[in-house]
């Protein structure tokens, strides 16, 4: 499956970047190359200047003389792990990207609002200085949240900016559609529709942020792709399940950041696997912030909330539904929404409910590559493909959990670190 015709040059151009020339052999690996194939033993990836330059069974790969050979065996190789639904902001950025990196993320998308700079930005990891995660953006969400769109009220703004951001570094466009509650007006139809429409006129993807069965009928009647989250105030209607098949629309769901608004670090606050990714901050107001949580007085809609949601991937799991992969990690730092944690308890979340880690796996890699666009390069580990890779100690097909023993990141073709 994959959305045709809306593939932009600009993505192509930002992910088609050049490391400087550098030759690394890994053999004797184990590869779970995230097509859903079944796994392969014995095999070797040659990586240069970025890519992969040849990859197949070790005793049949012709090893390059001047190449450094890493000896993996035992070891298990996977994709990187791609984001499809994360923040990275305020300012700095790069710290942030590295922290991606680090948990194994290769590529994230940044779903509010980037500044102008985002357009050199993206150059510089073109031409190959990677020193975090890639990025795709959104660069401006249309919403009604105060200071986040309200100065853009017509239909005829909106196509303004669609404009305007569509020839400034946006890789997609993004409505934001969300009551909070009742405590929210929501985007109008007309509105939404202009905003749609002109990002088409654009070739760009279109991604919807909503809650309420209604507004994803809305959105996707007027021909968004992607809905980010997920419908979390019913149980999802067959016809509708039928009709996001039928238009070959993906949701993504982020359990990660339901369950984030109920306790922090997935229940095991105390795991170093969530605390490394703290920030000095964090770590000092983490006991409050666990206090506050269970006080929420909002905890038991909140908890229904996550309930439904779960119950909705389930649903849309076994309707045959195009599900991404994302989680909502960034944004404001008091919600410890770790970037890179996240996403590991997304992959937990995941299985609890049926998934299979192949099933993750292909997720995280195959379909949320085909359903941002960026498959050409990214997504599925193959010859000629950008050469974006985690290296395990252990099987993550005997269990999802086993993506956290990352041994080494490669991105780009280089091991980062």
């Amino acid at each position: 499956m994959r959305i045709l015709g809306l593939i932009t040059f600009a993505i192509m151009i930002l992910f088609a970047g050049n490391a400087s020339a550098q030759l690394i052999a890994l053999t004797h690996a184990t590869l779970i190359d995230g097509t859903g194939a079944p796994a392969q033993d014995d095999i070797t990836i040659v990586m240069e200047n970025g890519r992969i330059r040849d990859i197949g069974a070790s005793r049949s790969t012709t090893m390059p003389a001047n190449a450094a050979v890493v000896d993996l065996a035992g070891k298990f190789v996977v994709p990187g792990i791609i984001n499809a639904h994360g923040h990275v902001g305020p300012a700095p950025r790069d710290p942030q990207l590295r922290q991606y990196a680090l948990y194994g993320v290769t590529t994230t998308t940044s779903m509010a609002a980037d500044p102008d700079d985002i357009v050199e930005f993206k150059a510089r990891q073109q031409a190959g200085d990677l020193r975090g995660a890639r990025i795709l953006t959104v660069r401006y969400r249309f919403t009604t949240l105060r200071g986040n769109g309200d100065d853009y009220k017509t239909p005829e703004a909106a196509r303004r900016k669609v404009d305007d951001i569509a020839t400034k570094g946006a890789d997609f466009i993004k409505v934001w559609i969300d009551a909070q509650g009742g405590r929210q007006p929501k985007l109008k139809r007309d509105f939404v529709s202009a905003v749609l429409d002109q990002a088409r006129r654009h070739n760009k993807l279109t991604m919807a942020h909503v809650v309420e069965l209604e507004d994803a009928r809305m959105v996707v009647d007027e021909g968004v792709n992607l809905i980010m989250h997920n419908i979390r105030d019913q149980d999802i209607p067959a016809d509708f399940i039928a009709t996001l098949k039928a238009k070959n629309v993906a949701v993504t769901s982020t359990l990660a950041r339901e369950e984030g608004m109920l306790s922090a670090g997935g229940g095991a606050p105390d795991n170093p696997f969530f605390r490394k990714g703290l920030t000095p901050q964090q770590n000092g107001t983490l006991a409050r912030k666990l206090t506050n949580l269970a006080a929420d007085p909002e905890r038991e809609a909140l908890t229904r909330s996550f309930e439904q949601d779960k119950r909705n991937v389930k649903r849309l799991l076994d309707g045959g539904v195009w599900l991404g992969f994302g989680t909502d990690s960034g944004g404001a730092s008091e919600r410890f929404f770790i970037q890179g944690y996240y996403e590991h308890r997304q992959m937990e979340l995941m299985i609890q409910i049926g998934f299979t880690p192949m099933q993750v796996i292909q997720s995280f890699s195959k379909i949320n590559s085909e359903m941002l666009g960026i498959d050409k390069d990214f997504g599925t580990l193959a010859k000629g493909k950008a050469a974006d890779l985690l290296v395990l100690t252990k099987n993550p097909l005997d269990d999802i959990v086993n993506m956290r023993t990352m041994e080494a990141v490669y991105l780009g073709g280089r091991k980062f670190e």
